[in-house]
């Protein structure tokens, strides 16, 4: 690659950058609202419905991959069969309860509250 070449990428690479660093904003603090829309529409919504059960279930795979990464999920007995609709189900359940207070939880603490609900060992 020639000199100029380098020097033009370099260039646009450090202006694409500064630009990104300028221009990102911290994210908001994802509520249990945020999440329980698409886990719902997985329901409801016969058109998008498999992207949003795909959308809330992914993000319930991963928070329960973390929690058994960290050995969170050991007070946790999840079901064998159709686990994903299950968890899915109970978070939407567990929202629903009181919604105007639980709503406005930050979503790993409502996710959390809601399995150790649904699926507590005893």
């Amino acid at each position: 690659m020639t000199r100029v070449a380098v020097m033009f990428l370099a260039a646009v690479a450090m202006s694409v950058a500064s630009g990104a660093a300028r221009a990102q904003e911290l994210p908001e603090m994802a509520l249990a609202k945020d999440l329980l829309l698409p886990c719902q529409d997985a329901d409801n919504d016969a058109r998008d419905g498999y992207i949003s059960h795909l959308e809330c279930v992914g993000y319930i795979r991963g928070f329960v991959a973390a929690l058994e990464v960290t050995s969170g999920a050991e007070k946790l007995c999840f079901p064998e069969a159709n686990r994903d609709d299950q968890l899915r189900r109970a978070f939407v359940r567990w929202v629903h309860g009181a919604f105007r207070d639980r709503s406005k939880m930050p979503v790993g603490e409502a996710l959390l509250e809601a399995l150790d609900d649904s699926f507590g060992c005893s």
